[in-house]
C-alpha cells in the first residue's frame, strides 16, 4: 500500500486572509483608478463646455474689445456693438442717418455717444411708427 499522505496538497499558510486581502487591494486599486479617470472626464467635460459657450456668445462685442474704455470704434466694431452688419453701418453713415464720423484710410471711426444717440432716436422712431399704426383712426372724411 502506498503513503497516501504524500498525494495530499501542503496546506498553505494564510489561506482565506491573503485572499481576502488581495481582493480589498484589488478593489481599493480599481476604485482610485476610477476616481482618476472620472476626474479627467469631468475636466475634459468642462474645457469642451468653455469652448462651446465661447463659440455661441450670444453677445456680439468682440472680445479684445472693452467698450468702456474706448470713445471710437471702427464700422466693425460699431456693428457688433449695435448687432448690425457693418455693411449696415456703412450704409447709415452714406445715407446721413450717423452725420458724426471721422473717415480713416482704413474705414471710418464713429464716437460712442453718437452712436448710443442714433439707436436710442431709432428706437423711439420705431416706437412712434408703430404707435401709429396700432391706434385706429377716429376721424373720418364726410362724404360730401
Amino acid at each position: 500500500m502506498a503513503n497516501q499522505s504524500n498525494s495530499r496538497p501542503a496546506k498553505r499558510s494564510g489561506g482565506i486572509n491573503a485572499t481576502f486581502l488581495g481582493a480589498v487591494f484589488l478593489g481599493i486599486c480599481i476604485l482610485i483608478s476610477g476616481i482618476n479617470i472620472g476626474g479627467g472626464v469631468r475636466k475634459l467635460n468642462k474645457t469642451i463646455e468653455e469652448k462651446a459657450m465661447a463659440s455661441t456668445n450670444t453677445v456680439n462685442v468682440p472680445s479684445d474689445m472693452n467698450v468702456a474704455q474706448k470713445k471710437y470704434l471702427t464700422e466693425a466694431e460699431a456693428g457688433e456693438y449695435l448687432n448690425l452688419s457693418t455693411e449696415k453701418i456703412v450704409e447709415l453713415i452714406r445715407n446721413g442717418e450717423i452725420t458724426e464720423y471721422v473717415e480713416t484710410a482704413t474705414g471710418y471711426s464713429i464716437s460712442l455717444s453718437v452712436l448710443d444717440d442714433w439707436f436710442d432716436n431709432e428706437a423711439y422712431q420705431n416706437k412712434l411708427r408703430s404707435n401709429a399704426s396700432s391706434v385706429p383712426s377716429d376721424t373720418e372724411t364726410p362724404e360730401e
